[in-house]
């Protein structure tokens, strides 16, 4: 999420499940990702994009949580791969 284009990234939480933002982290940092698993730990999967900060800062603050892509990125990976299919014909 920009905050003001190309100067600074947030990162928002959203519960899924209740389809809810609950929370706005100030930066992409994987250290303040961690910190806030810690203060929440009752998250038991993490939905994320192919971050490899996000994914870092899940496995230390929340080691055991299963790890998902989020639908959106699925959708986008599974597009390139078959436009690359496409365009090699």
């Amino acid at each position: 999420m920009a905050w003001r284009k190309g100067c600074t990234y947030g990162t928002i939480i959203v519960d899924l499940e209740k389809r809810k933002v609950i929370d706005l982290l100030p930066d992409r940092e994987a250290a303040t990702l961690t910190d806030w698993l810690f203060a929440h730990p009752d998250i038991e999967t993490v939905a994320r994009d192919r971050s490899i900060t996000y994914r870092n800062g899940i496995m230390m603050g929340r080691p055991y949580a299963t790890q998902i892509a989020d639908r959106w990125h699925l959708l986008s990976n599974l597009g390139d791969v078959l436009e690359k299919i496409v365009n090699a014909f």
